[in-house]
């Protein structure tokens, strides 16, 4: 039987910063809370929801920090996240590095004049890029979040302020946008109507509040699209390309969260308690990094849902029709580059719903609504790996330059 050790020490906050720290936030105007994946792995999730709870200060999760505070609390900022992070004017960033994913803390994205309040583990990212060396710390986030409650008690940000109200317009207009483009029904369908139909299809067979499905979103437009419209009510429920935008996690990650939630144990456990159905969203090119393991799904017993989302390309691809698709690849061939396949293009409609066949698990082809709805309710039920196949349209031109040549991950409101 493997030896449990004692958790180590945690290191609480010099008392005095923490005072200061409080006072900076109570003298803000405009003050934010951003948490970092780094709140979820110190399990700060209970003293960070009565955090938001008694202060009301607006919030933004990172990533993978969704569900930390539950994604449906009013004072969660995402839906409006470059207005909050363009005018706010104390940050107070917990367990998260000022890195691409937050735009390294500096302007234009972020208040030139902001006051960036880094609390972390990690020393060495104390004061990196943005932020305030004098006023950040070193310390575990469940611990300072304690300690800095106890001067916040009485403290409550302002329901009025002239920052609330504009950031409450602007989750109005943009959660209303994309509302609109959830309805806008095309073939091939589009990103955001695919998703839009993918969750409502699984809220209704796993309600978020009950936290039953693991989401594991990686690739470049699937990943940073998929953050607005899966919502996590609990934390430890989502994974993606994480701090370094690493390709090829998606479905290894899918493989290692089965077996955390739902393998057997050794002493005979039946692995069921708190049994979650893996979800993964997945771009085309980030499966042909890993597909192949769904051959470990399959022989293992490993019951994961996997969509793959099918533009043809890298971010997005360049031919709407096989016609155009093969007329390009064949100007490639010639050696007409001008008029050929771009180095972001993939083959057309490649049929990864076959690799799942291939290995004894299902897989499926969806060209409409209807049938990825019915194709999201099989799969969820399934008892085999599943593969969903989402020919969505390619975006062709939406992009003005190539993906290769932009920086990861800075792209909309949306993302969260």
């Amino acid at each position: 039987m493997p030896r449990s050790v004692s958790t180590p020490v945690l290191p609480s906050a010099d008392q005095a910063k923490v005072v200061k720290i409080a006072q900076v936030i109570r003298s803000a105007s405009a003050p934010l809370v951003v948490i970092g994946k780094g709140s979820a792995y110190a399990r700060a999730e209970d003293v960070l929801r009565e955090l938001i709870n008694t202060t009301q200060m607006p919030f933004l999760p990172s990533p993978m920090a969704k569900g930390v505070v539950a994604d449906s609390h009013p004072c969660n900022a995402s839906s409006a996240r470059s207005f909050a992070l363009r005018h706010a004017d104390v940050v107070l960033v917990l367990g998260a590095r000022l890195n691409w994913i937050l735009h390294f803390g500096e302007a234009p994205k972020w208040n030139a004049d902001a006051r960036i309040i880094q609390v972390n583990l990690d020393s060495e990212v104390i004061g990196q890029n943005a932020g305030d060396a004098d006023l950040s710390i070193v310390a575990d986030v469940k611990m300072f979040t304690r300690q800095l409650l106890s001067h916040l008690k009485t403290w409550r940000y302002c329901q009025h302020s002239p920052f609330r109200r504009r950031l409450q317009d602007e989750k109005a207009k943009n959660e209303g946008k994309l509302k609109r483009m959830a309805q806008i029904k095309t073939e091939p369908l589009k990103f955001e109507h695919a998703y839009h139909v993918i969750r409502s299809t699984l809220d209704s067979l796993s309600p978020p509040s009950e936290g039953g499905i693991v989401y594991v979103a990686e690739g470049a437009r699937t990943m940073d699209t998929s953050r607005a419209w899966f919502f996590q009510e609990h934390p430890r429920l989502r994974l993606d390309a994480g701090t370094h935008g690493t390709m090829g996690v998606g479905f290894p990650y899918a493989v290692a969260a089965w077996e955390a939630y739902n393998a057997p144990r050794a002493e005979g456990s039946s692995g069921n308690k708190g049994r979650k159905k893996i979800v993964g969203l997945i771009g085309d090119s980030a499966t042909g990094f890993s597909g192949m393991e769904i051959e470990t799904m399959a022989r293992c017993g490993m019951d994961c849902l996997l969509f793959v989302m099918n533009n043809s390309g890298v971010y997005h691809g360049h031919a709407d029709t096989r016609e155009e698709w093969e007329a390009q690849h064949q100007a490639s061939k010639e050696g007409r580059g001008a008029d050929g396949l771009r180095s972001w293009s993939l083959g057309f409609e490649t049929r990864y719903d076959m690799f799942a066949e291939a290995v004894g698990g299902k897989g499926y082809l969806v060209r409409t609504s209807e049938e990825l709805r019915r194709a999201a309710e099989e799969g969820y039920k399934a008892k085999v790996p599943v593969i969903v196949n989402v020919l969505v349209e390619s975006g062709k031109g939406s992009v003005a330059v190539p993906p290769e040549r932009k920086e990861p991950g800075i792209k909309q409101d949306s993302k969260l």
